[in-house]
């Protein structure tokens, strides 16, 4: 958290200089009107919500507002403002630079969620092929939080089956409360704890929900935890059939 806001801190200052960099150009080297400076500081704000967020943005914006007003607004040195139509010019600015500040950051976001998306699908259609492996259930059940930590980087999974009242463990088992696991195969949906870095999820096949599943460490969407308790349930459901078959099989062959 600290070293958090020591990072917006060192981008808000930045961005602070990037404002006064562009007030001494105008000012010193190449003297422009007043549509100029604006729209030049516009840019800038924009480009600055699109990589450091809406949060150093607003404060660029105030910043610019100011500084438009004290040097290119008329009287010029002073915060005060004669022209009321130049009343209505900052204060469209002001509108324009956090409107456009919050658009930035929103596609920015947008971008972000669709690139991690993609990649937890790619995860998850890995992780699919893996759980066509195995045939037998227990060996898959052991397997399967193994499968999880690998294909998804976490720090642990766990698996719990409600008929045989069993818990499946990869990692540091410490992470996973049994009452959580229990408790969450009765939720409809998945539960994101981003503050313990824990993420929970039914099995379910069909609409009914036969366990749960838990990961530690990595925090998924619950699009993500929904599509991949339903794969495990798939997966055990298949291995259970195919055991079944080949113990029927077998009986039939003794008689």
């Amino acid at each position: 958290m600290l070293s958090q806001l020591r990072s917006r801190a060192v981008r808000a200052a930045a961005a602070l200089g990037i404002v006064l960099g562009i007030v001494f150009v105008f000012r010193r080297i190449l003297p422009v009107n007043q549509t100029t400076v604006a729209v030049t500081l516009l840019v800038a704000i924009l480009a600055v919500s699109a990589f450091w967020g809406l949060a150093v943005s607003a404060v660029m914006s105030v910043a610019a507002m100011v500084v438009f007003n004290y040097f290119f607004l008329p009287p010029f040195g002073t915060l005060t403002i004669q022209d009321p139509q130049n009343w209505v010019a900052l204060f469209a600015f002001l509108t324009a630079a956090l409107i456009a500040s919050r658009l930035a950051t929103r596609m920015r976001q947008e971008a972000s969620d669709a690139q991690r998306q993609r990649g937890e699908t790619e995860r998850l259609y890995a992780f699919s092929q893996r759980l066509l492996v195995s045939g037998n259930v227990i060996t898959l059940l052991n397997a399967i939080p193994n499968h999880i930590v690998e294909t998804f980087g976490a720090g642990a999974a766990a698996l719990y089956l409600e008929e045989k009242r069993k818990f499946y463990h990869s990692g540091a088992a410490g992470h996973f409360v049994e009452e959580d696991m229990r408790s969450a195969a009765l939720r409809d949906e998945p539960l994101i704890d981003s503050g313990r870095s824990l993420c929970f999820a039914a099995l379910r096949s069909g609409t009914r929900s036969i366990g749960s599943l838990g990961i530690s460490g990595r925090v998924l969407s619950p699009r993500t935890m929904e599509a991949l308790g339903t794969l495990v349930a798939i997966a055990f459901e298949r291995a259970r059939a195919v055991e079944e078959l080949g113990k029927t099989e077998a009986t039939r062959e003794g008689e």
